[in-house]
């Protein structure tokens, strides 16, 4: 945390507390000033009878020296400042103009009603409650450097969780030819599982096993196909034999390349469709053109050392 967050959070905290605190005294005041008058005005209703105050309906002008002297000492009673009384006229007297200060309350006489005029006093800023404000400002700083420590090693955990946590690294890509089942897959997407017919399966992966040993020789399309590479084909086709895939006899490997070679495209396009990167890997390359660079194009794996094949049932 910054120390311009810190200082921001310091301040929200000390407006939050101060807002509460000043709610509650302003409330605690109200309260304290109400029994006050209340208090005032049972005394005055007793001593009410002996004041002599103006009756115009009498045409009594009262004693107003009297009443005065009744106001002061009322007020010289009073423990707490915050309440004084100001005027104690009949209803009907004058009309009094009111300080932004005052309160007025009235009692009921049996000549009509009495005017009542407070002064009231409600000073928040006094010495008591300055000093609770700087202990709120000192306790708001020190809940913001508690916070700050806390998110400070909540940060240093998490990096020490991320520098301990072990590094997961990918497997390599690797080719899954399932003879059991004649599919083709691969290790990042198990669940896609590509079928191919018994021919194009068992030259596919002869064609594997002679270019693993052989990477330099050019398997061209016009010509046949080497003696070894059929035998690794037939290989492959006896064992599938032996699975029970098939009773047919052996086909010819020769005849129909180029069919062969595009059902093998044609699977492994569906297999690589994520990962085209790997296509110059496991992918029998296609002849592009026509004339002499057809002819002299070759279907072999070049870079298949570079990759990974894991063939099941083998």
């Amino acid at each position: 945390m910054s120390k311009f967050n810190s200082t921001i959070i310091t301040l929200i905290l000390f407006l939050l507390f101060s807002s509460v605190f000043y709610l509650s005294v302003n409330q605690k005041q109200h309260y304290v000033i109400k029994q006050k008058i209340i208090q005032i005005e049972k005394q005055i209703a007793l001593d009410l009878p002996l004041l002599d105050l103006s009756n115009e309906l009498l045409k009594h002008s009262g004693n107003k020296d009297a009443v005065r002297s009744y106001i002061n000492k009322l007020n010289s009673v009073l423990i707490d400042e915050s309440v004084s009384l100001e005027h104690i006229v009949p209803g009907n007297g004058l009309s009094i103009k009111l300080e932004p200060n005052q309160h007025i309350d009235y009692l009921r006489a049996n000549n009509g009603r009495v005017l009542l005029v407070f002064n009231i006093n409600s000073n928040f800023i006094t010495l008591s409650n300055m000093a609770f404000c700087l202990m709120l400002f000192i306790l708001s700083i020190s809940l913001s450097m508690w916070l700050k420590l806390i998110l400070a090693n909540n940060n240093k955990d998490l990096k020490a969780i991320e520098l301990n946590k072990p590094i997961v690294e990918l497997a390599p890509f690797m080719l899954i030819i399932d003879l059991n089942h004649k599919t083709l897959s691969t290790n990042y997407a198990h669940e896609q599982l590509i079928s191919l017919a018994n021919k194009p399966l068992c030259f596919y992966l002869a064609l594997v096993e002679f270019c693993k040993e052989n990477n330099d020789i050019a398997l061209n399309q016009n010509k046949n196909v080497p003696e070894e590479l059929v035998e690794l084909a037939n290989k492959y086709f006896h064992r599938l034999v032996e699975l029970g895939h098939t009773v047919r006899k052996r086909p010819n490997f020769n005849n129909s390349l180029e069919k062969t070679l595009s059902e093998i495209r044609a699977a492994l396009d569906e297999v690589l469709s994520e990962y085209p990167e790997q296509k110059e890997i496991y992918y029998p390359p296609k002849a592009f053109g026509e004339g002499s660079r057809s002819r002299l194009h070759s279907y072999g794996l070049v870079n298949i050392d570079k990759g990974n094949i894991d063939i099941k049932g083998k």
